[in-house]
C-alpha cells in the first residue's frame, strides 16, 4: 500500500468509526496524513501548536458533540502527560490519539529512540489503554479505537512506527 494509500484508508477508516474532529502537532512521519485531513472537506481539522492545546480543544469540541482525534508525534507525550491525567484521564473524555512513533527502527535521529522507548510504557502507567501498529493494512483496526474510547472512558492510544507509514 502506498503512502498516499494509508493515509487515505486510515482517515476514511477513522471517519467510518465516528472521527469527525481533528487536531494536529506536525511531525515529518505525519506530514502525509496531516495533508490528508487538511483537504478533507467532511471533517473539521485544525493544526495546533502544543499537544497540551490539542487536548483542550478536542475537549471542547467532545462536549460539544463531537468525536476528536488528536494527532501528534509520541515526543508530545512528554510534554502531555499532566494535562492526560487532570483533564482526559480525570474526567473521562473519550477521544483517540494517532501518534507517531519516532524512535522506532528505522528512525535516523538518535535523539528520538529515548521517548520511543517510553512512550508505551508511560501510557500504560497513567491508565492510557495504548496499541502499537506495524502494518498498513491495520487501518480498521485503529478506527474501531474511536468508538473504543467511549467504551473504555478515556483517551486511547495507537501507535504507528515507521512500517506502518512505510518511511523506511
Amino acid at each position: 500500500m502506498s503512502a498516499g494509500d494509508v493515509n487515505q484508508a486510515l482517515l476514511a477508516d477513522l471517519k467510518a468509526n465516528g472521527a469527525d474532529f481533528f487536531v494536529s502537532v506536525p511531525c515529518k512521519l505525519l506530514g502525509g496524513f496531516i495533508s490528508t485531513l487538511e483537504q478533507d472537506n467532511e471533517i473539521t481539522y485544525r493544526a495546533v501548536n502544543r499537544e497540551e492545546e490539542g487536548l483542550g480543544i478536542c475537549t471542547g469540541a467532545y462536549l460539544a458533540g463531537r468525536t476528536p482525534v488528536i494527532v501528534m508525534q509520541n515526543t508530545g507525550v512528554g510534554t502531555l502527560i499532566t494535562s492526560l491525567c487532570s483533564l482526559g484521564n480525570y474526567y473521562r473524555l473519550p477521544f483517540l490519539m494517532v501518534i507517531s512513533h519516532r524512535g522506532s527502527p528505522g528512525e535516523p535521529i538518535g535523539a528520538q529512540v529515548p521517548m520511543g522507548t517510553a512512550v508505551e510504557t508511560l501510557l500504560q502507567t497513567i491508565n492510557v489503554p495504548t496499541y502499537m501498529f506495524s502494518d498498513p493494512s491495520d487501518t480498521k483496526k485503529i478506527g474501531q479505537l474511536v468508538p473504543f474510547a467511549s467504551v473504555a472512558e478515556g483517551p486511547v492510544a495507537a501507535i504507528l512506527d515507521y512500517d506502518f507509514w512505510g518511511a523506511r
